[in-house]
């Protein structure tokens, strides 16, 4: 996510969070207590609009939300297991490449000791370790509790990514060899103001001073296009934890070589977030005066930072909602200061309210900011949402209430679209082990922002050996083209399913209805329907 909005950027994991949240205060243990999901809101929960169903309707014919699947896990998840059944002690993400290359569900006994013509050294190992980068910025959980944010405390990255080596090694590492992590700290002052340089050393260290087989990042605001090409000219494959808005198009300039874990792009996301809005009702007169339903007419407005990549999800957005029949009647593309803090949103306030804009969605992670400035001016327009808003970690805790009567919208990844209390439970046995795996490191009681970090990381380093064993070797080619070959059948723990092949880098495929409930001041599934994205 970008460090755009509110008083303190966090530059942590996917997507940008105010340093002056409020965390939740239930226990972890409620994703343990249910395996496969049982969703506490279902029918009879309000969608904060009084709406006494709670849940949408089915897609329309034609419609690219199409259900994936209702009550089962997501394909390629594996068989349903009871809860507290036994599972094995790494998730099944990471264990099930080494029985089955193309990342079933099958769990591993051992990981497999030989590769196809694998030479003894090479970039990014020896005869006997093979090592994953991983970017850090150790004293950011420090600066967010200073600031009494817990909310946005990031956890402790360090731990994350040795649990995932140390449960990897425990199955026989890779091709026998160990799983070692080479870190690279950078510090939260510097990315507000030198993130570009950040990235730029970052790309050096890790292509030629510090060589890697792969580099895992969730820092937000170095996951720049020019980090990116950095790494896709050194042919050093990069996996991505954060959340940017992007097009198919943008992705595929890094030719494989850049995955997203978190993140769809828009060109597979907007049309189903978009049908799924009109499946919703969200598309109804309101009032922005007060915020609740009235008679003026829909009018649809779009927020987007202005960079290309942002500009280019926009315009996926906008033809989207051209289609469905809602075209926008006006765009607002706001600036990012050095700081990481918005400059202008509150003019974009301004140009909406005259132009009658009644309903506000945002292209990028600028959606909170934008909530702030229209509180100040009595400003509630009807705000669609997803996951990209990071509706658990930001909009609940920083966003005027007020603000978030009547959002609609869709989520794929749990931990960043609802709290603890209303997870819906394990997605796969991936997710189960994973969080096994995760409690052993640290503890994220209490600190959702962190868990959902923990679980970016089961999937960066699941992938990463999911795709070296399926192409049985561990250059920067061998990981491209054996993650076309694992990925569409690749079990991810923190989304509901996975579509990833070459020519779509990008694991969330699915998404479910989301919205905010009065009642409970929270985000909550509104069915447990997984709607396909549009690929």
């Amino acid at each position: 996510m970008r460090t755009n909005h509110r008083h303190v950027a966090a530059v942590a994991l996917l997507a940008v969070v105010s340093l002056t949240g409020c965390g939740s205060t239930v226990a972890l243990s409620t994703r343990e207590a249910v395996y496969g999901g049982s969703n506490p809101t279902g029918s009879g929960e309000p969608d904060g609009l009084g709406d006494p169903t709670g849940v949408a309707p089915t897609s329309p014919a034609g419609s690219a939300g199409v259900p994936s699947t209702t009550t089962a896990p997501p394909v390629g998840a594996g068989p349903a297991q009871p809860a507290g059944a036994g599972s094995s002690s790494l998730p099944t993400s990471i264990a099930s490449s080494a029985a089955n290359p193309s990342g079933g569900g099958k769990t591993a006994s051992a990981a497999p000791t030989h590769a196809v013509h694998l030479p003894t050294t090479g970039r990014g190992w020896d005869a006997h370790n093979v090592y994953i980068g991983v970017m850090t910025v150790n004293d950011f959980g420090t600066a967010a509790t200073a600031l009494g944010a817990k909310a946005a405390n990031p956890g402790n990255q360090q731990k994350d990514a040795l649990a995932m080596a140390a449960l990897m090694n425990k199955q026989g590492g890779i091709f026998g060899r160990k799983v070692v992590v080479a870190f690279d700290n950078v510090s939260t002052a510097s990315l507000l103001v030198n993130a570009a340089s950040d990235a730029s050393q970052a790309c050096v260290h890790f292509t030629q001073d510090r060589p890697v087989i792969a580099v895992y990042n969730d820092i937000s605001p170095i996951d720049l296009p020019a980090f990116r090409s950095c790494f896709a000219q050194a042919k050093m494959p990069l996996f991505e934890a954060s959340i940017q808005s992007t097009s198919r198009s943008a992705l595929n300039l890094t030719n494989g070589y850049v995955t997203s874990l978190v993140s769809p792009t828009y060109t597979d996301m907007a049309p189903t977030f978009v049908d799924r809005l009109q499946a919703e009702h969200y598309f109804t007169g309101w009032n922005v005066t007060n915020g609740t339903a009235g008679s003026a007419p829909v009018k649809v407005a779009i927020i987007a930072e202005n960079v290309p990549a942002d500009q280019q999800a926009a315009q996926v957005l906008s033809a989207a909602l051209a289609r469905d029949g809602h075209p926008p009647v006006a765009q607002f593309n706001y600036t990012v200061g050095a700081s990481g803090t918005t400059s202008n949103l509150s003019s974009a306030v301004l140009q909406f309210r005259s132009r009658g804009v009644t309903h506000v969605i945002g292209a990028d992670a600028g959606t909170g900011a934008f909530m702030v400035q229209a509180q100040s001016q009595h400003y509630y327009p009807r705000y669609g949402v997803n996951t990209i808003d990071l509706p658990a970690s930001s909009l609940t805790p920083d966003a005027p209430k007020k603000q978030l009567q009547g959002a609609l919208g869709i989520g794929w990844y749990p931990t960043l679209d609802v709290g603890f209390a209303q997870d819906p439970g394990y997605l796969s046995p991936a997710d189960k082990a994973c969080v096994a795996a995760l409690k052993k490191s640290q503890s994220y009681t209490n600190l959702r922002f962190a868990f959902a970090l923990g679980v970016a990381f089961c999937d960066g380093f699941g992938l990463i050996r999911a795709a070296v064993v399926a192409a049985g070797g561990l250059t920067g080619p061998d990981l491209v083209r054996g993650e076309a070959m694992a990925g569409p059948t690749y079990v991810p723990s923190g989304a509901f399913s996975s579509n990833l092949h070459a020519g779509d880098w990008a694991i969330p495929a699915s998404g479910r209805d989301l919205g905010w409930v009065v009642r409970c001041a929270c985000f909550h599934y509104l069915s447990k329907t997984d709607y396909a994205f549009a690929r």
